[in-house]
């Protein structure tokens, strides 16, 4: 990691027609920066900026960027000399176009700074999760400005809004966590009408804190709630609102001893929420909690702008992670999931650090984005995000290097076009790709993993080294020994316009020529070529 050295973007996304603005980090001597920006679609595009000593922002106004992603590779010059280089991206997109969603939840004075909000920006989070920011689960502002949250967990208002500007000014768009059915026990005890109860008749509670209420129109909990999101978006200032559930219970009885299926409540209640009148008349940013991916079938086709699953077991294999991600993509909007890496809790760092790399390489190669950063370069490993883990330096950098490559190539990784043919395309009598050595369709343990995604404009590869590891996405992993060489043939009609390959792991993912041979074959034309990977990379082929 530089230390005197560095730069990233003031947004944690840029929305059409925005000047392009870095922080730049100038502790040594250099005096001016060159700016070289380019895009998977050809796009080149260089400037030079006079810089200062410290942290000056450098604005590109000459030019604007279309939709999509960029990789940024930035010289620190003195009088001609190049001192050090640095990398970072960027992406122009809609305001909730492309999801990376963060996390907030130190709301004292202390943390009054906004070294958080800087470290998220490092990261291109364009979306924040103000987790257990509020008084009650089920009266969200405090009357005070220091209060003790249902958790013990001390707050403090003007912090919060104060955050919530800071997150405004960096392209983040706030969520305001509010559980969908949690009640403390003083409430339930007076509308015990509006609870839900189990087969017993007794009041279905949460870790002995939270009682679970009824989500039906009917019932008064939810408007009650309602009312408490429109307080949370018009009096403490938030875009949206972090729907959350706990997944349980999935049917329950009302107080008269009637079924109520959550399923059946849970697209109503978004719907509700999405008609929320607020002060700045713009529609609520919703998110509502999928836990395990259900009932995400049910409730991602309703008005909210993003599919959102916490991830639990079974779920624990890559290919289900796959699974999740490639239904949820059938509802046209961005996916986000919440695989939260336990090893960073649990394991050596260098182990944590691998599970996590390899974790979010699958996420991005599927088309969805990962919660797991947040705070002051922190990471959640469980359910309660206060009890986070903080990264260190080499975790830091290397994450980082992943996140710089999923933003690049975004308008690779998140082309609903593209259709996934890793099934139906490669092994047995399948002609259209193939592979030496011989690996895995869908991410078995001990195999090259090739996840394959292809359009009529451009074929993409992804390739996964699990030669020395298993597919268990929430353990830690070994970090592969040696680059492992790989050979591919893959069918085209046509002499392809070019043949690239990137990966995170080398020269911080910039994309380099691949040279090729085109062979004639009795399928037809073939485009054969061989490169290393040591983790994971993505081989694309642009026509053909």
């Amino acid at each position: 990691m530089n230390k005197k050295f560095d730069l990233y973007p003031t947004r944690g996304s840029f929305e059409p027609g925005m000047p392009i603005a870095f922080r730049i980090q100038n502790l040594g001597s250099a005096t001016n920066v060159v700016l070289h920006v380019s895009s998977i679609d050809g796009l080149t595009f260089e400037c030079s900026a006079a810089i200062e000593e410290g942290m000056p922002i450098v604005t590109i106004s000459e030019h604007r960027f279309g939709p999509g992603g960029y990789g940024v590779k930035a010289q620190f010059c003195i009088n001609g000399v190049t001192l050090a280089t640095c990398f970072t991206a960027f992406d122009v997109a809609p305001a909730g176009k492309v999801i990376r969603y963060g996390f907030l939840c130190d709301f004292t004075p202390e943390n009054g700074q906004d070294t958080d909000i800087e470290a998220m920006a490092r990261m291109h989070i364009n979306a924040v999760q103000f987790y257990d920011w509020s008084y009650r689960h089920d009266d969200f502002v405090s009357p005070t400005p220091d209060y003790t949250d249902m958790m013990g967990k001390h707050n403090n208002l003007t912090i919060i809004r104060k955050k919530i500007q800071q997150c405004r000014s960096h392209g983040m768009l706030t969520l305001a966590y509010g559980a969908v059915y949690a009640a403390s026990e003083a409430y339930q005890k007076r509308h015990p009408d509006q609870s839900l109860y189990n087969g017993a008749g007794e009041p279905i509670c949460f870790i002995n804190t939270f009682y679970i209420m009824n989500l039906e129109r009917e019932a008064g909990w939810h408007n009650h709630i309602l009312e408490q999101y429109q307080h949370a978006i018009n009096d403490v200032g938030f875009d949206g609102i972090h729907m959350d559930t706990y997944g349980a219970p999935k049917f329950a009885f009302d107080s008269q001893g009637r079924a109520i299926y959550l399923c059946d409540e849970f697209p109503k209640l978004i719907e509700s929420a999405h008609l929320i009148s607020t002060e700045s008349r713009k529609t609520p940013f919703l998110m509502f909690n999928n836990v395990g991916g259900w009932p995400a079938s049910r409730t991602m086709l309703t008005s909210q702008q993003a599919v959102y699953i916490e991830v639990w077991p079974p779920c624990t294999r890559y290919r289900h992670l796959g699974a999740l991600i490639s239904e949820a993509r059938n509802s046209r909007k961005p996916v986000v999931l919440a695989a939260y890496p336990a090893p960073f809790r649990t394991d050596a760092p260098e182990r944590a650090l691998e599970c996590q790399l390899f974790l979010s390489f699958v996420i991005g190669m599927y088309g969805a984005t990962q919660l797991f950063f947040g705070e002051e370069n922190a990471v959640i490993t469980q359910g309660y995000y206060v009890d986070y883990t903080k990264l260190n330096d080499e975790q830091l950098e290397w994450i980082r290097v992943y996140q710089d490559f999923f933003v690049q190539y975004e308008t690779l990784l998140m082309d609903d076009t593209m259709e996934d043919v890793s099934m139906t395309h490669q092994g047995w009598d399948n002609h259209e790709y193939a592979f030496s050595p011989e690996g895995s369709a869908d991410g078995e343990d001990g195999k090259i993993w090739f996840h394959l995604r292809q359009n009529r404009k451009r074929k993409a590869i992804y390739i996964v080294n699990l030669l020395n590891n298993n597919s268990l996405w929430n353990e830690g992993k070994i970090k592969p020994c040696k680059m492992e060489t790989v050979t591919m043939q893959v069918q085209v009609m046509s002499k392809p316009n070019d043949v690239w390959f990137a990966s995170p792991d080398q020269v911080h993912g910039q994309r380099r020529h691949l040279p090729y041979q085109l062979l004639k074959t009795e399928q037809g034309l073939a485009v054969c070529a061989e490169v290393q990977v040591l983790r994971c990379g993505v081989i694309v082929v642009e026509g053909g």
